[in-house]
């Protein structure tokens, strides 16, 4: 079991961290996972258990595509190629 923290977990969910806020808030589930039931209160902090098995199928956003984007992109802003 995992400990994470709202900001870690929708990171990792690939969703804002205010639908986590949200999905815990009314009972629901976020992109299919039950976030609720996993929300441990500790004070005004919260923090989620995620079993191993969930975390295993949850996958962080693949930000490969994004960073060769954004070199294209200085590279053409220079004049360059690349």
């Amino acid at each position: 079991m995992q400990r994470l923290i709202q900001s870690e977990l929708a990171r990792h969910l690939n969703v804002r961290r205010a639908a986590v806020a949200r999905a815990t808030r009314r009972g629901e589930s976020c992109e299919g996972h039950p976030v609720a039931t996993w929300a441990l209160r500790r004070g005004r902090q919260v923090l989620y258990e995620v079993p191993d098995e969930a975390m295993s199928k949850i996958t962080e956003a693949d930000t490969t595509y994004l960073k060769r984007q954004s070199r294209v992109l200085r590279a053409f802003m220079r004049g360059g190629q690349e």
